[in-house]
This record gives structure tokens, C-alpha cells and sequence, in this order.
């Protein structure tokens, strides 16, 4: 594959198993243009054997998501004509994706688990294992568990560390959340959302050490990103807070003035950027008076 061709020129010349390639290459997901070019390549006898099984599951996968239940019957029975075992994990792996797209859950689940207790580090079966679980009402810690589970194996995976954060969140452990999303940061440290992520679980947290967090990590999200709205609010809120927490702490704690001054002009900075995001807007008029709330309270 021509390694400058982008996915344009790819399907403009046709090109159909390097348009396929493309997307397992870059992780693209799209079924309608995966089945599409899959069907048409099939159709070259020249491909070698190993592409075409590549383009049976290829396409099986993308039938799956267009609901196109017969389709991936029928790449299923294409790779055991072409030899492809019923007991391998390539196959069982791929009719697992089949029986949870029938609704058959408890079926796949099985089957992930068979094939986990073959090698408990498949990471393919721990992830769908976990995303059976996540689609179930009252499943939550064992959702976690899985997980859990999958991440012990694939410790380096961001998008894996997002899901965990995320998950955290919706049960209200945003110490554990901030866990993950710190994770994710190191793959991805110039990402804004991510700051403003792990911003927004130190300011729910409270508490002075966890609010002076929240406004770096604001702070860093607006270096990045100037325009962030989230952001650019969230620094008012978190800053503020710093304010009345410290205003309210008792004799025993010990606060930096300093810190204070700071907190205070990041509330005036924040709506600042804020009022001036939405100038010329019809949202101005409640922008400039919700900001004149915050920094009113902070003189």
C-alpha cells in the first residue's frame, strides 16, 4: 500500500483491498464502506490466502454493525470452507461478535470465557467480556472487575484507562476517576479534554490540596486550548472555591495567602476569557452576569 495515499484517493481508484487495509491500519471505523469494498475485492482471484481470510472477518465484523446478520453467516462459512478451524480462537473469537449481535449474551460470554481460561491474557475476549457486562442493567462491579481485569494485562492502553474513568465517575468515585484519568494523560498530555476531565473530578473532590489541582490542570487546558468554554468556566468555578474553602478552613489549616491572590485573579481571568468567547452571542447578556456573581465574590 502506497503508505502517502489517503482514504480519498484509495476509493477513487477503486483500490479496494488497500481501502481495507486502510481502516484496519488506521482503526477507522466504517461498516458501509468496509462491506462495500470487502464484497468487491473478494471478487479478485489473485488474493493471496491470507488476505482474503483477513477480508472474510473484515467484512464479517462490519455486517455485524450494519445489523446484517446474513452476511456474517456467510463470511463465518467462507473461512471454514477455507480451512479456517472451528475450535480456533481467529473463529471463536469472531462467532462470539456473532452471538452477541443475535443477543445471545450468555452464549458469548461462555465462549469468552472458554477461551479465557485457555489464556487468561486474551485481550480481544476481556474486552468483549467487559462490554457484554457494560450493556447490562446492575452489572456495575462487575463491570469494574472486568475491567479491571483487562487492564492488568494491557496496562498501557489510554482508551481503556478512559473507559475506567469514565466508569468511576458515573458511580461517584472521582477519586478513582482522577486515578484514570491521569492515566490517560500520560499517552496524552497535550489533550484538553483530558485535563478539563481530571479537572472537573478535583474540583468535585473539594478540599484546598484538590481544588489548587483543579485550577493547573484548567489553566494547562487553556494553554492548550484557549477557546475551551469548559475550561474556561470550569477555572471560575474550581478558583472560586479555592476561595470560599480557604475562607471557611479552620485555625489548624494552614492556607498561603498567596495562593488566595491567585485563586482570586484566576476567577477574574476565567470570566474574562468567558465573556469574551461569548461576544456577539445571545447567551452574552447571562454570561456577563453569571461571571459578575464570581468576580464580585472574590474582591
Amino acid at each position: 500500500m502506497d503508505t502517502d495515499a489517503d482514504l480519498e484517493t484509495l476509493v477513487a481508484q477503486k483500490d479496494h483491498v488497500n481501502v481495507l487495509r486502510y481502516l484496519r491500519v488506521h482503526q477507522l471505523r466504517d461498516p458501509s464502506l468496509a462491506v462495500h469494498h470487502g464484497q468487491a475485492a473478494l471478487k479478485q482471484r489473485s488474493l493471496s490466502d491470507v488476505t482474503r481470510l483477513a477480508i472474510y472477518e473484515q467484512v464479517a465484523l462490519a455486517a455485524l454493525d450494519l445489523q446484517d446478520h446474513t452476511l456474517a453467516d456467510e463470511c463465518l462459512s467462507k473461512l471454514r470452507e477455507m480451512g479456517v478451524e472451528k475450535e480456533s480462537v481467529r473463529f471463536r473469537l469472531l462467532l462470539g461478535r456473532c452471538l452477541e449481535a443475535s443477543g445471545d449474551t450468555t452464549g458469548a460470554s461462555q465462549l469468552y470465557d472458554t477461551l479465557l481460561k485457555e489464556n487468561p491474557a486474551n485481550s480481544v475476549a476481556l474486552k468483549r467480556k467487559y462490554c457484554i457486562l457494560k450493556s447490562q442493567v446492575g452489572q456495575e462491579i462487575a463491570t469494574v472487575a472486568a475491567l479491571n481485569e483487562y487492564l492488568q494485562n494491557n496496562y498501557s492502553d489510554p482508551a481503556a484507562w478512559s473507559e475506567m474513568a469514565k466508569l468511576r465517575m458515573e458511580q461517584g468515585d472521582f477519586a478513582k476517576a482522577i486515578y484514570a484519568w491521569e492515566e490517560v494523560l500520560l499517552s496524552a498530555p497535550t489533550d484538553p479534554f483530558v485535563h478539563v476531565s481530571i479537572a472537573e473530578c478535583y474540583t468535585t473532590v473539594g478540599g484546598l490540596d484538590n481544588l489548587e489541582q483543579a485550577r493547573k490542570h484548567f489553566c494547562q487546558a487553556l494553554e492548550l486550548d484557549a477557546s475551551y468554554r469548559r475550561a474556561q468556566f470550569g477555572l471560575v468555578v474550581a478558583a472560586n472555591a479555592y476561595v470560599e474553602a480557604a475562607s471557611n478552613a479552620s485555625k489548624k489549616q494552614l492556607v498561603d495567602d498567596f495562593e488566595v491572590q491567585v485563586a482570586k485573579e484566576l476567577v477574574k481571568f476565567g470570566a474574562e476569557q468567558a465573556i469574551q468567547a461569548y461576544k456577539g452571542t445571545s447567551m452574552l447578556a447571562s454570561v456577563q452576569s453569571l461571571m459578575q456573581e464570581y468576580t464580585e465574590g472574590v474582591k
